[in-house]
């Protein structure tokens, strides 16, 4: 079995029992204590589960909102994929940041940079607070309070009188056709900013490809995104669904 296929099935044990200690993973996979030790660091550091005392717990449990819930997780491999996509944040230009946990973190990695930034996230704006500079316009209209962002026919308005640089978007999952968001409303967002950017970089954890949450609305096609910025190295079949141009980084060796 390899790992993928151990993880999705600890990913289908937790719903079942909302909690696994590390010995449990071990014992039932039939594998070494270390071997599931790094189970659960890789799953908790890519906000696919919280980290508990001896183990892990389901990301959903109690209610939590996923944004939030997501949100608490600590990830080094978010803070990696955060600092490579700065990479492509170039002064003195117009950029659009989706709302995202990891794009979240892109933010504070800009402040004291003379450019500006058009987003609908609450959290990358209060991100993007601290110095003068960058410029921010957070669009406005109802604010979703699960998932932190602000959608209106009236923002949609404002980005098509915007030319950006470069959109970063995220990602509920990632399907052969294009990237898709829990949110109809956040699609529409996503869908017009990248129409009107000169370039489209996309971050999504490798277990994206295989996310079985629903998120049933398509903001851009594959063929749209110029970078995809991910966690582990992604397998030719999975490579094959971008346009052969797309830049594929991803901040962890094999």
């Amino acid at each position: 079995m390899t790992q993928e296929e151990r993880l999705t099935q600890i990913k289908q044990l937790l719903k079942e029992k909302h909690q696994l200690s590390t010995r449990q993973i071990a014992n039932h996979f039939h594998v070494s204590f270390d071997t599931a030790r790094r189970d659960v660091i890789y799953l908790t550091e890519t906000g696919q589960a919280i980290r508990v005392h001896g183990g892990l717990m389901e990301i959903n449990r109690n209610s939590i909102p996923d944004f939030l819930a997501r949100n608490q997780v600590q990830s080094p491999i978010k803070m990696k994929m955060a600092r490579m996509a700065k990479r492509f944040v170039h002064p003195g230009h117009c950029d659009f940041i989706g709302s995202s946990t990891t794009l979240k973190r892109l933010c504070p990695l800009l402040n004291g940079m003379d450019m500006q930034i058009v987003t609908n996230s609450i959290d990358n704006a209060l991100n993007l607070l601290t110095t003068e500079i960058p410029s921010v316009r957070l669009l406005g209209g109802t604010i979703n309070k699960q998932q932190r962002f602000i959608s209106s026919e009236a923002a949609l308005e404002t980005l098509r009188k915007i030319h950006f640089n470069t959109a970063f978007i995220g990602a509920g999952c990632v399907r052969k056709d294009g990237v898709y968001t829990p949110s109809m409303a956040d699609s529409k967002v996503v869908e017009t900013a990248a129409s009107r950017a000169n370039q489209v970089v996309l971050v999504a954890e490798k277990f994206k490809f295989a996310n079985l949450s629903s998120s049933p609305y398509m903001s851009v096609s594959l063929n749209q995104i110029d970078v995809l910025i991910t966690d582990t190295p992604l397998p030719q079949e999975l490579k094959q669904y971008f346009n052969p141009k797309t830049q594929i980084i991803s901040v962890l060796k094999e």
